[in-house]
């Protein structure tokens, strides 16, 4: 079996906390005071690094209204797709972190205390939330006439799936490139490996060709889209609490589901999340709730639930996933963190969210390993590193927009137009 790249030690731990019921990260590992380079990985937590890449995110994206000329669309729930962009990038920051730490010790970790490993699951757990926001809402909007099913399948299948596939385009190139362009596998391996992955890699990121890390080409991210798609296969079960009444073959459809979801090891403790997605979707329903999010003091509670959640390694726990559940309510009701999240620079970021998440481990695998090469990158000091991931995340941001233009958005005209034929 050809390794991803030639001289990689063997990954020893992966910080997907997702799988495994118990929700902690496959043997996280303290690393031990006396590895070389020790303090160089550790002082790559300093939040001061976050800053200043988000800032030039900002500022870059803020740019592109000069040479457009028009503005996002106002949006009902405008502080989510403020919100949206920023959480992504924060994503990128945290594999760019355990890059550098995979490339100091030959670990998928990061290093402990660190600001970055629990900013990257604040991430994922405020995206789910948004999914089951915006999804339960609309549920809640429908509850007076019959919710199209077809039609909303149809729409998430052409938003999600056109520009994971032409990412999923690149993931198999730069396998076979790593192989030398010669099979490995038999083909039935193969073919079964690729299978998992168009499936969203459904039941897991299968090995592709014989390279065990090919999940690290995306940086692993994959992982998550699994709980989306049980989300929305479990909507209709989840509808029968408004009141909707789908038909039988969609009920077994959303159990099947649930079972399916159990026994691949999804983690029900996810579920939790999800449902404060849904509350959030109640409260945004009382006028005296958002007429108080719209207050400063609102955005002053948001940073300090943030604060407390990001004091934790797992925010499964108890009290990390109340203060983001908590956080996550004033966003959703209107709490725009003085402004920040109602500004037409991070709408515009927030429409490139999905491809900054999908793009980003590509980019950073890419460069790391072609470009500079890993003893390049394992030599740099910390400030000279971030200003590296600073010019990827210029040039991430630079790949979604296009695809966003030339991928996600005629997927989902595509898909909406679909939806109707399908009526």
């Amino acid at each position: 079996m050809l390794p991803l790249t030639e001289g990689w030690r063997t990954l020893e731990t992966c910080t997907r906390w997702d799988a495994g019921r118990d929700s902690r990260p496959h043997q996280a590992t303290l690393y031990n005071c006396k590895v070389a380079n020790f303090a160089n990985y550790m002082n790559i937590s300093n939040p001061v690094f976050a800053v200043a890449v988000t800032l030039l995110a900002f500022l870059a994206i803020r740019i592109t209204f000069v040479f457009e000329g028009k503005r996002p669309p106002p949006m009902r729930f405008g502080t989510i797709n403020g919100l949206r962009g920023y959480l992504a990038l924060f994503v990128m920051l945290h594999h760019a972190c355990m890059w550098f730490v995979l490339v100091q010790t030959g670990r998928w970790d990061v290093p402990r205390p660190n600001l970055y490993g629990p900013l990257g699951q604040a991430s994922v757990l405020l995206f789910f939330m948004i999914t089951s926001f915006l999804f339960y809402d609309k549920l809640l909007n429908a509850r007076e006439r019959r919710f199209d099913w077809k039609a909303f399948f149809i729409g998430r299948f052409f938003r999600i799936a056109p520009l994971y596939y032409v990412v999923l385009i690149f993931v198999f190139l730069t396998v076979a490139y790593l192989s030398d362009w010669r099979v490995v596998d038999s083909l039935q391996v193969i073919s079964l490996a690729v299978a998992k992955w168009l499936l969203f890699t459904i039941p897991t990121a299968a090995p592709l060709n014989g390279h065990t890390d090919s999940w690290i080409i995306m940086a692993g991210v994959t992982w998550s889209l699994r709980y989306e798609w049980c989300f929305y296969l479990a909507l209709p079960l989840i509808a029968l609490a408004v009141g909707q009444r789908p038909g039988w073959l969609l009920l077994l459809v959303s159990v099947v589901a649930l079972v399916v979801g159990w026994r691949i090891g999804l983690n029900v403790r996810f579920s939790a999340v999800f449902l404060g997605g849904i509350l959030a979707a109640y409260l945004v329903r009382d006028v005296r709730f958002t007429q108080f999010c719209e207050k400063k003091v609102a955005s002053i509670l948001v940073l300090l639930c943030l604060a407390i959640a990001l004091q934790f390694d797992n925010l499964l726990q108890i009290a990390p996933c109340v203060a983001l559940i908590a956080a996550f309510c004033l966003i959703a009701g209107g709490a725009d963190m003085f402004g920040l999240f109602s500004l037409p620079t991070s709408h515009r970021l927030g429409e490139l969210a999905y491809g900054i998440y999908l793009i980003h481990g590509i980019v950073l695998f890419a460069a790391i390993n072609f470009v500079i090469g890993k003893e390049v990158a394992a030599d740099m000091s910390v400030p000279v590193y971030w200003l590296f991931v600073s010019v990827l995340a210029l040039a991430t941001l630079a790949l979604s927009g296009m695809a966003y233009h030339y991928v996600e958005k005629p997927g989902i005209a595509l898909g909406k137009r679909l939806g109707k034929q399908s009526k």
